[in-house]
């Protein structure tokens, strides 16, 4: 099992410096670890787990988003190696390199790179999930004539086989955070990758797969499926890239990873980078990672992530859901045997954004000041809030949609304003819940309709209550949010052959709160949701965006 020298305190690293002291066990018997690296949006982390889940050891560092024109969000490839490199040596080494059995990795979905298939130079920046600099591209193929073909065809194909892959297809429409077209700006617009491609020098890969051939120094170029699921390149149902996706679209299949289960074989880390040799047993979607990470193995099981975007996830079993209102169905992992989860997920990409923005304009001085004042005014005064940064997604799917506030009046105060912000994202969060409720509720009851939720912006009670009361079903928060690199290392010790199946982990999670449905204020939130469904009618078409190349 996974388990090591244990110490009396853990050992916490934050961008190079060590913020607690540890001291050994006396105890001289030695047992062994799994390392798991998270690369999230905000942050890389490194963490050393034990083999009840317990946090033995971890580091990490500040990821800088860099936004060098309007609506483009990117993060420079080489520092985030770098800041890799340094939380993998910091963390694995606090515990001894021989002491850990094997790193699993989760990542960000649908943030990608291209580089030189010699050099292993980037032709270009990260180029992240949050980037809409495609969004004329996206809204073009959504409403030409050839998606409208395919989705009829689709549609009378449906009719006639019944068949879930087609039911999906009917209905289909490319997002700004799915890496296709995004990609294909990336092959029209960049000169350095046209002519590396013509060289035949391109290779391809979301954040997962570029981190992977760094590790391994170039010898392994793949990805998994929970990853590649979120690109819109990968065919769920037939668990394969869509040569249909890539010949409708323009696309090299050649400069494609390969695919490998999420847990197993994936190579080694160089030894340059810890002295020695370290497998990699695991690498998965952090969304998946968090469902493992929080017990959601079987099917029914909801998780909601309220990181810096929001992500509502439902375990459907061995089979993929099929939408009709834009909840995508997506690979949650694929164990060594072949065995695939799936999942239905509904996303709101301004979730923390919105946190952090409402601190930076001077609404508050601290995050963790938001439940205080929301909590100090009965409600929000009649002010209402679309969180819209980014547009809004399933079930408005409207990436134009615009961002602010309604109903300001004399007497409304920072309170209110407060209130309205925490409001929304109970609301966007709800939208995504009763859609889920109307397509695939008879598989939510198969948990009891509990949702689990981890995530930085989880720590807010005010939201939680909201969620709960809304949905009028429990919400469960964990001491640990960590849920992401936790379930990382859970497949990663599948992947090395500590457990036969995810399933077989039984960890030491502790829970800090389950937040109950108020019966009593429910009737009164429904009313305000539906309010503020109608504001959300008034942004929506709000930006009639050009192309982004122009803007400065």
């Amino acid at each position: 099992y996974f388990a090591g020298k244990c110490f009396n305190s853990e050992t916490i690293v934050k961008n190079g410096q060590q913020s607690t002291n540890r001291t050994q066990s006396t105890s001289n018997v030695e047992k062994k670890y799994i390392a798991s690296l998270d690369l999230g949006t905000t942050t890389v982390r490194c963490f050393i787990f034990n083999k009840r889940g317990r946090i033995c050891a971890r580091a990490e560092e500040k990821v800088e988003l860099l936004h060098p024109k309007r609506g483009y969000v990117e993060m420079d490839p080489e520092q985030v190696w770098s800041m890799c490199k340094n939380v993998i040596q910091t963390a694995v080494t606090s515990v001894g390199v021989q002491s850990v059995i094997s790193l699993g990795v989760c990542t960000q979905r649908c943030t990608f790179l291209t580089w030189d298939a010699e050099t292993g130079q980037p032709l270009h920046n990260l180029i992240t999930w949050q980037d809409i600099r495609a969004d004329q591209l996206v809204n073009d193929w959504n409403n030409c004539w050839t998606m409208k073909a395919v989705r009829w065809v689709s549609a009378v194909l449906h009719f006639f086989t019944r068949s879930k892959r087609y039911k999906a297809s009917s209905v289909v429409k490319y997002m700004n955070a799915q890496v296709v077209l995004r990609l294909k700006w990336v092959l029209d617009n960049t000169p350095l990758v046209q002519q590396k491609l013509q060289e035949g020098r391109v290779k391809f890969g979301t954040l997962d797969t570029w981190i992977l051939y760094k590790l391994t120094n170039g010898k392994v170029h793949a990805t998994d499926p929970s990853n590649a699921s979120g690109t819109a390149l990968y065919d769920p149902f037939l668990m394969v890239w869509s040569g249909f996706v890539m010949a409708l679209v323009g696309l090299p299949r050649d400069i494609l990873p390969e695919m490998r289960t999420s847990a197993g074989d994936w190579g080694t880390c160089a030894e340059s980078l810890l002295g020695q040799p370290l497998p990699i047993t695991a690498v998965v979607s952090d969304q998946g990672a968090s469902l493992i990470g929080g017990g959601g193995y079987t099917r029914g099981h909801i998780k909601l992530t309220l990181g810096t975007g929001g992500f509502l996830n439902l375990n459907t079993g061995r089979s993929p859901h099929s939408s009709v209102k834009g909840i995508y169905p997506v690979v949650g992992w694929q164990e060594p045997n072949g065995v695939v989860t799936y999942m239905a997920e509904g996303s709101a990409n301004d979730i923390g954004t919105i946190i952090e923005w409402g601190k930076r304009i001077g609404l508050y001085s601290c995050v963790s000041e938001t439940a205080d004042l929301a909590s100090s005014v009965a409600d929000s005064g009649g002010v209402y809030f679309v969180p819209a940064f980014q547009g809004l997604q399933a079930p408005i799917n409207d990436s134009r949609a615009g961002c602010g506030f309604l109903g300001i009046s004399p007497r409304t105060s920072r309170a209110h304003l407060v209130r309205a912000l925490l409001d929304s994202l109970a609301f966007i969060i709800y939208q995504m819940y009763e859609t889920l409720l109307q397509e695939a509720g008879h598989l939510m009851f198969d948990s009891g309709s509990k949702i689990l939720a981890d995530g930085g912006v989880s720590s807010n009670r005010v939201l939680l209550q909201h969620v709960a009361t809304l949905c009028n079903s429990s919400v469960t928060r964990y001491t640990t949010t960590d849920l992401s690199a936790l379930g990382a290392a859970v497949l990663a010790a599948v992947g090395a052959g500590v457990f036969a199946t995810v399933s077989d982990f039984e960890g030491d999670l502790e829970v800090e709160c389950v937040f109950e449905p108020q019966e009593l204020l429910r009737p009164e939130l429904l009313r305000q949701y539906n309010t503020w469904r109608k504001v959300v009618q008034r942004f929506k078409h709000w930006e009639q965006r050009k192309p982004l190349l122009e803007e400065p």
